[in-house]
């Protein structure tokens, strides 16, 4: 009667934990944040201050893609290449960003575009850094028995700046 009582306890502990582990996962599915690109509020300030300054030229929100907060400037006489380009890589050193490299890259690639479909422009890369400990008193954790020390806390970010005639498509993203 033991084995009997002891082998229906197991079979209903299992059967439990079977439902707990099948809920658990499906409340991560739902719960996880998927990996959608975001963007931090100083930049959505810094393009809503290049609007309100550049109403001729705004810089609108155009899309979401590959991890890429994508906007478009539309391409005027008076705005150039470097203008533009100029203009972003100000926005971003404004707010603490420092430049990796000492040049800009010259690549391609596929950004959304709101007038040709997705096909291979010339675009300017740059890669960017902000070194968080300098802005603050921030710890990162670590050290033994899990204590808070002092430590290297960064944010990437890169830039791209693309020729998608009649506009320029720029595109933002952040690695935390």
């Amino acid at each position: 009667m033991n084995y009997r009582h002891g082998r229906r306890a197991l079979t209903r502990w299992l059967a439990l934990a079977a439902v707990v582990t099948a809920c658990s996962v499906a409340g991560l599915a739902t719960a996880t944040p998927c990996n959608a690109a975001s963007i931090p509020a100083w930049l959505d300030d810094a393009i809503t201050g290049w609007n309100e300054e550049n109403t001729a030229t705004p810089i609108e929100f155009l899309e979401i893609k590959d991890d890429f907060v994508w906007y478009t400037i539309p391409k005027t006489k008076e705005i150039g290449s470097k203008d533009v380009r100029g203009s972003i890589y100000e926005m971003v050193q404004e707010h603490g960003y420092q430049q990796t490299d000492d040049e800009e890259r010259v690549t391609t690639g596929k950004p959304p575009s709101p007038v040709t479909p997705y096909k291979t422009k010339k675009c300017w890369t740059r890669s960017w850094v902000l070194n968080i400990e300098e802005l603050s008193n921030t710890t990162a954790a670590g050290g033994r028995g899990g204590h808070g020390r002092s430590g290297q806390r960064q944010r990437m970010l890169t830039s791209q700046v693309c020729d998608d005639t009649p506009y320029w498509v720029t595109g933002f993203r952040i690695l935390q």
